[in-house]
């Protein structure tokens, strides 16, 4: 009988101890002194047995591999690889020994055969990551304990009651499988590293190659190459297609996902490619393409259009952020400084993880230089704080109505430019009066057709402080039209408005505020500007007098708030207003064709 090691996948029957065992194929003919020969038989099987107790109890890790039916695949991998004199050695060494249902398990997951992951160029790596350089009983095991491995990455283990993990995915299942040069712990899934990790997780996603190469990444299963032949990726493994290389980058991740084409575009079009295919690290928060076309579909627009934003590589900034964040990093409330500049907030609570308020649906896929994290809606910066007068307006709790006719005028964008500008910005109660006196809503007045006309009536070029302003002054604006400057003792005025909050300075320019709208002259509608009549004296006490006033206009004189307090019959040309509060009122000239407007002051 002679015993021989063998690292092939042989029946138990067939295999003690990793010997291969060898009996005669025929009986001995009979021998004329059968006790001498038995008694050879007893000492030779004596002599057997011991050699076998011998072998028995000086197994390695691999030896125990060998012997073991559920570890075929692993003890393959092992002599593949080139590792049996390795760890033969002395050690010591302490071996996770992922059984054959944990191998399946990964190439189902993956779609793929067991000649394919034999096939790695990583095998050693993801094999060496099973393997310690101590040995280390269960009872030398404590929670939270990182192991170094001979490939030189660590495995974290950890222990809930009487269970063992391995990276919180493999289960010790038996453990202190003890050899003479370290011990065995069996476990229920392959450990992959992190480098290797991205490569063995694209394994199972689809390729489309432009040609054969020699060179790609990861590419088993897939599309058919697009050259005609018909022939898949994973065909032509080992001949036109090879995995050469893992995603070594998070770009690699990003482009190889199917979930993330418009986000690949986006790099691309931004010209971050070569960024973040740097050293890093780097944390994605990478939106999925059902993310950005949400967020298109709101903005209705095309994904052409995102791609041609301006400010699409800030956008993108704002999904990285320097340094490799795992989500067992993460607090909550954390704020997280991007590539942008710009803070992102981690929510954590029953829901799941929040980036701002994108939900994180894949956490932790790993690169070469950083991490990923899937979330599923884009990330959009805040707006960059700024101060210009349409910001003071809006910002103004006093200029709902002009904001809504800023708007509605179309002006934002040009009252946010450059500039700079003198805005004589009327509040709601002075738009509220005007209405009142046109017998109209704010909805009717933000129809006119002539909207924009009344409102660049208000705007000049250049930016014209109060002090900068005199009494006469004539002031071109943005309509053409000129307003008149009035200063007084009672103030400063632009036309018939009186200044009541002047020197509102905006980075754009200078807000005054005024306290009634500001017509401009038209040859038919309202008219405050091109009035033929006058009132005097303004201010007044007792009576005001009407001069030039067509005789069959109606009259109306309404406070500040635009409601009616007095109304004249027509012709009337002296009017009473000494019973009045004192304040400022609006005094309306209706003749039929033109609405006139005057400001009278009633002391």
């Amino acid at each position: 009988m002679s015993c021989i090691h063998n690292y092939s996948n042989r029946p138990s029957e067939e295999r003690f101890n990793g010997c291969e065992l060898f009996f005669p194929s025929a009986v001995p003919p009979p021998n004329p002194k059968p006790f001498f020969i038995l008694m050879k038989h007893f000492f030779t099987l004596i002599a057997a047995a011991m050699t076998f107790m011998v072998s028995g109890w000086s197994q390695t890790v691999v030896d125990i591999v060998v012997d073991s039916e559920d570890h075929t695949v692993l003890e393959a991998a092992v002599v593949e690889a080139g590792l049996v004199e390795t760890l033969q050695g002395e050690g010591p060494f302490t071996v996770f020994a992922p059984t054959d249902a944990a191998f399946t398990a990964l190439l189902t997951a993956l779609n793929v055969e067991a000649a394919d992951l034999l096939g790695l160029p990583q095998l050693g790596d993801i094999l060496t990551y099973h393997v310690a350089g101590v040995e280390a009983m269960s009872s030398d095991l404590s929670d939270g304990q990182m192991v170094t491995t001979i490939n030189g990455q660590d495995v974290t283990i950890s222990i809930v009651g009487e269970t063992v993990t391995i990276n919180g995915s493999a289960t010790v299942t038996v453990a202190n499988i003890d050899a003479t040069n370290g011990v065995v712990h069996v476990i229920d899934a392959v450990l992959v590293p992190a480098i290797v990790n991205g490569c063995t997780d694209m394994m199972a996603c689809n390729y489309s190659l432009v040609a054969n190469t020699d060179d790609g990444s990861c590419v088993l299963p897939g599309d058919m190459c697009d050259d005609g032949d018909d022939a898949t990726v994973n065909d032509m493994v080992g001949e036109d297609c090879v995995c050469a290389g893992i995603p070594a980058t998070v770009v690699d991740i990003v482009v190889n996902s199917e979930d993330h084409t418009l986000l690949e575009a986006a790099v691309i079009a931004a010209g971050l490619v070569e960024a973040l295919s740097a050293e890093g690290p780097f944390t994605v928060f990478a939106p999925t393409d059902a993310a950005i076309t949400a967020l298109v579909e709101a903005l209705e627009i095309t994904a052409e259009d995102l791609l041609a934003l301006p400010d699409l590589g800030e956008i993108l900034q704002y999904h990285v952020v320097a340094g490799a964040a795992m989500s067992g990093d993460l607090t909550d409330g954390q704020e997280i400084e991007t590539l942008l500049g710009e803070n992102v907030t981690v929510t954590i609570n029953a829901d799941g993880v929040f980036i701002n308020d994108a939900q994180v649906t894949a956490a932790d896929i790993e690169a070469g230089n950083g991490v990923v994290h899937v979330i599923d809606a884009v990330l959009l910066p805040p707006a960059p704080e700024t101060n210009t007068v349409v910001d003071v307006i809006v910002n103004s709790e006093d200029h709902t109505l002009l904001e809504a006719a800023v708007i509605e005028a179309g002006l934002v964008e040009v009252l946010s430019s450059e500039g700079p500008f003198t805005v004589f910005a009327p509040t709601d109660s002075a738009i509220t009066v005007l209405v009142a006196a046109l017998e109209i809503t704010a909805e009717d007045l933000l129809a006119l057709p002539n909207l924009s006309e009344i409102l660049k009536y208000h705007v000049v070029a250049g930016a014209a402080m109060s002090g900068d302003l005199t009494d006469g002054q004539e002031i071109e604006t943005l309509l053409g039209s000129n307003v008149t400057v009035t200063i007084n003792a009672e103030g400063v005025f632009i036309n018939d408005a009186q200044v009541t909050v002047a020197d509102i300075e905006a980075d754009n320019g200078v807000v005054h505020v005024i306290d009634a709208v500001l017509l401009p002259p038209t040859p038919d509608g309202i008219n405050e500007a091109t009035a033929t009549w006058s009132v005097m004296p303004n201010p007044a006490k007792d009576v005001v007098t009407l001069t030039g006033v067509n005789p069959s206009a109606t009259l109306a004189l309404l406070d500040m708030t635009g409601r009616t307090v007095r109304e004249f019959a027509q012709g009337t040309t002296v009017l009473t207003v000494g019973d009045l509060t004192p304040g400022t009122y609006m005094l309306t000239v209706n003749d039929g064709r033109n609405l006139e407007l005057k400001k009278i002051m009633v002391q």
